[in-house]
């Protein structure tokens, strides 16, 4: 059954010692009316700051030099009353007190740097040092103090860094590790990084054997699954969309988080900036969309907020987080201890490389360049309304009706085995560039082609064998790498688009007009093909589309999908391509029923690449097709119970949703 409450917001308090009057405006009347207004059911209060200061009396830290009394007890007693679940925080890789006090215990670069002291930044603190044992007795200090008073444990600011002090170059030369060799210094990291998670375990464990323990890394969950597991109970993916993260990371880390088995949360901010920024807001707008975002990717919501230095909530702040949380919390009934319905599952080239089938795959092919195939994916799945789940190679296959390996996914090994009997047992898989190709340069699958290697004029075009939307049939330009392709006597698929080449490719010696070489209609080759298992598209086309965002790209991927899925699609919608949807199946009294999320926002960039979200438009006549076992009793809307027409034929019940503003749940019963 679920634990982790809907409606959470995180208090930062990072409070410098030049400031003096800590707390003077703090009131347990004006805490609880912040917390009601903002419809509040789970905070994270402030033990100890990156600046390293406590906020209680302390033995194994110092309490803030201008604060006089126990705010975080004062908090809690508040957060107790009202029935609100609390966490408290404790920053553990940045204590700046303590690091300048102790420069031999921060993390050190390979040529010693330990980052500037004459500007305003953080340094962090290497957890091979002795820190290790302060930051412990600071944790045990606190379980000790508030035993029984809050529910959870987050330590911030938590990463496997390689690390050069003195103290990890002695404890890598006691194992043997080559300081020159970046992936063994890398992997030494990660083994301190348990070392560290150990220790916080022990302490915690042993006053609270069940107690959550969040290890916050800026929303990381692609180290590998011995690094998320050690969240002990739920993860917190932090995701700020207009603080750097943008509005499509966080669906694909709740896309990847959903398959783990745990509780999780999405948090974004109140700013219109990021964290710290004292008087920035953003619109009640963007707010409504990102709480009802993460609901509708199966996550509860977290809104970052910074106290002031005196204590006082700003009403006007939590006025805002209400106008989102009142309308997740009128909808919490259809959502509680639902799952998510996925078709698909997108394979992660960075969850790839950092799971249990490490070896069998190529790290530097596949991130070297980033992650552009693995967001481009993502953005291909949002925009054409696909249910799926980011998954990496450790995750159960069988679930899932196609599998895509976006670029680069080298097959070999364990991984090829396993692949081997997904598609055994009815799978499909689509496969990009060079993708599914193994360590001998061949296709690592029989379905009638033979892998060609790089093609070496650049760029190619893509020429469909179909009214592609929605342009139609023509040449298009293709700026990613392409690979050839040769199909088989045996070949029993189809050719859904051909390559055709350049003339050339454009040098100096010879170019053609402003920009590159056009196409040579004599040269075509194959360019992407499907079979009843598997569909092939012989360009790195998700790395393009994170990259250039070209329309063509999008639908050539849809075509080729949707032709692998067939009637075995669960949901089709006319949602336009900024709109998100989703299924999730929810137990009822009864049984069961579906839980159609519906969003919808138009993000504008404006500034310094910030993303912001100002206008909901009204969305008219969404028309919604859901393949289901049994004809509906009912469709309707929640929480307001308007009922909708349906219709049920061929095991689809489809419906019409007449209008709806930022988001809304439809209700299959």
């Amino acid at each position: 059954m679920s634990k982790l409450p809907y409606r959470q917001v995180h208090l930062d308090f990072h409070t410098s010692e030049k400031i003096e009057g800590i707390g003077k405006r703090f009131s347990k009347e004006n805490f609880a009316a912040a917390l009601r207004e903002g419809h509040i059911n789970s905070i994270t209060l402030f033990s100890k700051c990156h600046h390293g200061w406590a906020y209680h009396p302390s033995a194994a830290n110092k309490q803030h030099p201008h604060l006089d009394f126990d705010l975080l007890g004062a908090q809690l007693e508040v957060c107790r009353e009202l029935g609100v679940r609390t966490e408290i925080y404790l920053s553990a890789g940045f204590d700046e007190k303590y690091a300048v006090e102790h420069k031999d215990h921060i993390i050190h670069q390979k040529d010693g740097y330990i980052g500037p002291f004459d500007q305003p930044c953080y340094h962090r603190l290497c957890f091979n040092t002795p820190y290790l044992d302060v930051l412990c007795a600071q944790i045990d200090e606190v379980m000790t103090k508030y035993e029984g008073l809050f529910d959870g444990i987050f330590l911030d600011i938590i990463a496997a860094t390689p690390c050069y002090c003195d103290h990890c170059r002695k404890g890598m030369a006691e194992e043997g590790v080559d300081v020159e060799n970046f992936d063994e210094v890398y992997a030494y990291a990660k083994r301190v990084y348990q070392k560290y998670c150990d220790a916080v375990d022990k302490v915690v464990f042993s006053h609270a054997p069940n107690m959550p323990i969040i290890h916050n890394d800026g929303g990381a969950l692609f180290q590998g699954r011995k690094v998320a597991f050690r969240n002990t109970q739920h993860f917190e993916i932090e995701s700020l969309p207009t603080g750097g993260w943008g509005y499509d990371h966080f669906p694909r880390a709740a896309a990847y988080a959903r398959t783990l088995g745990k509780e999780f949360l999405g948090m974004t901010g109140k700013f219109h900036k990021s964290w710290g920024e004292f008087g920035g807001f953003k619109h009640p707008n963007a707010l409504r969309y990102e709480t009802a975002l993460s609901n509708l990717c199966g996550a509860r919501s977290s809104v970052g907020d910074q106290l002031h230095p005196d204590g006082e909530m700003d009403l006007s702040t939590y006025r805002l987080i209400g106008s989102a949380y009142g309308e997740v919390e009128s909808r919490e009934e259809w959502m509680i201890d639902s799952e998510y319905i996925a078709d698909i599952g997108l394979l992660s080239a960075e969850g790839s490389v950092n799971s249990a089938y490490a070896d069998d795959f190529d790290r530097a092919a596949m991130i070297g360049d980033g992650i552009n195939q693995d967001i481009g994916a993502n953005r291909m799945m949002l925009e054409g309304h696909y249910l799926y789940n980011v998954i990496d190679p450790e995750a159960d296959f069988s679930g899932y009706k196609l599998i895509i390996l976006p670029d680069n996914i080298t097959v070999n090994g364990a991984f090829k085995k396993k692949l081997d009997d997904y598609l055994a047992g009815g799978g499909k898989l689509l496969l990009t560039g060079k993708s599914g190709v193994g360590s001998d340069g061949k296709f690592a699958f029989d379905f009638g082609a033979d892998f060609g290697g790089e093609v070496e004029l650049n760029p190619c075009y893509l020429r469909p064998e179909y009214e592609l939307y929605p342009n139609g049939i023509t040449s298009y330009v293709m700026y990613s790498k392409c690979y050839g392709l040769e199909l088989s006597d045996d070949f029993a698929g189809e050719v859904r688009a051909l390559r055709v080449d350049p003339y050339f490719n454009r040098t100096a010696e010879h170019f053609c007009s402003h920009y590159h070489t056009p196409y040579d209609r004599s040269k075509t080759g194959v360019g992407a093909i499907v079979t009843d298992k598997i569909g092939y598209i012989a360009w790195e086309i998700f790395s393009e589309y994170a990259r250039f965002g070209a329309i063509h790209l999008k639908y050539a991927v849809i075509d080729i999908i949707d032709r692998l899925l067939g009637d075995e699609k669960t949901l089709s919608t006319s949602l336009g391509s900024l709109g998100v949807t989703s299924l999730m199946k929810q137990p009822t009294d009864n049984g069961e029923r579906l839980v159609n999320h519906l969003a919808y926002a138009i993000t504008k960039v404006r500034g310094a690449n910030i993303e912001i979200i100002e206008d909901l438009p009204t969305v008219l006549d969404t028309r919604v097709t859901v393949k289901v076992a049994e004809k509906p009793s009912r469709v309707y809307i929640a929480p307001d119970g308007t009922e909708l027409d349906f219709t049920y034929e061929d095991g689809k019940v489809s419906y019409v949703v007449p209008r709806f503003e930022c988001s809304t749940l439809v209700v299959v019963e």
